[in-house]
């Protein structure tokens, strides 16, 4: 049973316009009136819910700030208990004074996610949901934010539910079998509903694997040899100068990292120092950066330059055997070629592009969209935002449900098939949050900021 009221700041410390700390729980009015001073003189206790109250707060005998207070009561509030929400000024310290004074007046400092575990376990929110709320915090594009409100309106958590309530009725129809073997029950008629059990989770299953492009993201390096215009390329694809451009080879001497979408998917775009032999121990550096950038690359865009004649470094970089998928791009489109013509079919696809005009940019784009998803571009109907402990879990389901279809196929004992079955409807009731452990509840819930 939760019985202690908690708080903490709500919202990003740091200068803004205002900053809000949070009190949930049975004493969250009751503490919020020890240092409220109300300018209308009527104590909080007796405010109604949904209203906001102007006043100030104050502690130990000393005025705080200028503040708002929201009075929002039980049940109908984000964790279903008295929730008060003090808007004060933005900036470290007045945010702090007025939290410290909410502790020393009864409440306990919140712990990270504990808001969102109390309204999961007073039943206002799914664990789906409360998921969700973390992934609309941390959406990085627009298709991701909107991935994550589907999820929050139940999306995920109804279709576990219907998939989990469709089992309970086979396993009831096969009890029958079980219990009453003088019934003429055909077990044959279960296969078709088990196997579009399996489609169905299998589609679940699909969706989130599009989801985790969505979620993780993708990172794709820019390599070739030095001058080559890496670091134009790199502002052409973000549309800013984010890499410094010189005509001097070698300007870029270290890794330059930058996080812009890339039709909704999170991209880490990554603009490497140039790969060639050197003597000289900052550039081996650049060169050894570059190395790891590729390996840890979804996508390897090499760049030459089409405008010169190969060099020694072009052949070497050309030659290689890529471990990671490689898109060859041909620079410097605008300039008369001077770069001998490659082999068909060497490359995924191979883009003329001009990094400094322009040319050529949307249909490097296209090719790297069409590589990186192969050629599925997620969509919002098409994507959930699932963690890998979810998707291990609709892996489970679907094997049980496809163990079960094998069994009633083989015209295998009804108990069979209906152990499966049970333990398919257990791994739903996981996914659905029901009988979890707290591990994993600590687990999930940890990951958030401590005023969420």
């Amino acid at each position: 049973m939760i019985e202690a009221t908690i708080a903490a700041v709500s919202t990003p410390l740091g200068e803004g316009g205002i900053g809000i700390v949070r009190l949930s729980g049975p004493d969250a009015i009751e503490i919020a009136d020890r240092l409220f001073d109300p300018a209308d003189r009527r104590p909080l206790r007796s405010a109604p819910s949904h209203t906001i109250h102007y006043g100030h707060v104050h502690a130990v005998g000393r005025r705080l700030d200028e503040v708002l207070v929201s009075i929002l009561r039980a049940p109908r509030t984000y964790t279903r208990e008295d929730v008060v929400e003090i808007n004060c000024h933005g900036g470290i310290a007045a945010a702090r004074a007025v939290l410290d004074a909410a502790l020393a007046a009864g409440a306990r400092l919140a712990e990270r996610g504990e808001f969102t575990k109390r309204a999961f376990l007073n039943g206002r929110i799914s664990l789906d949901q409360a998921k969700a709320v973390l992934d609309i915090v941390q959406a990085k594009s627009a298709l991701g934010l909107e991935a994550a409100v589907d999820r929050l309106g139940g999306r995920f958590s109804d279709a576990i539910a219907g998939l989990r309530a469709a089992i309970a009725e086979l396993l009831a129809d096969l009890d029958v079998e079980i219990d009453f073997p003088d019934l003429d029950v055909d077990i044959d008629a279960v296969v078709p509903r088990i196997e579009a059990l399996v489609g169905r989770t299998s589609e679940l299953i699909e969706r989130g694997e599009h989801g985790r492009v969505i979620r993780e993201g993708l990172t794709v390096a820019i390599v070739g040899r030095p001058n080559v215009g890496k670091s134009t390329l790199l502002n052409a694809l973000l549309a800013e100068e984010r890499a410094i451009v010189t005509p001097i080879p070698g300007t870029t001497r270290d890794t330059i990292e930058e996080e812009a979408p890339l039709a909704g998917i999170p991209v880490r775009w990554i603009d490497t120092a140039g790969l060639r032999a050197t003597d000289d121990p900052v550039e081996m550096e650049g060169v050894r950066r570059t190395e790891a950038a590729m390996a840890r690359a979804d996508l390897v865009l090499v760049l030459i330059d089409v405008g010169e004649p190969p060099t020694p470094e072009d052949r070497e970089i050309l030659a290689r055997a890529w471990e990671t998928p490689a898109l060859l791009v041909e620079n410097k489109s605008d300039l008369p070629r001077r770069f001998r013509p490659l082999p068909a079919g060497r490359w995924t696809a191979v883009v003329a592009v001009s990094a400094k005009t322009g040319d050529g940019i949307d249909r490097l784009r296209d090719a790297m969209i069409d590589r990186l998803t192969a050629g599925e571009v997620p969509t919002r109907n098409s994507v959930l935002l699932l963690d890998a402990w979810e998707r291990d879990l609709l892996r489970r389901l679907r094997d049980a449900l496809a163990r079960a279809a094998d069994a009633a196929n083989q015209a295998r004992s009804p108990d069979i098939v209906a152990e499966e079955l049970r333990i398919a409807y257990a791994v739903a009731g996981e996914l659905q949050g029901i009988d979890i452990a707290e591990s994993i509840l600590d687990a999930v819930f940890s990951r958030f900021c401590v005023g969420k």
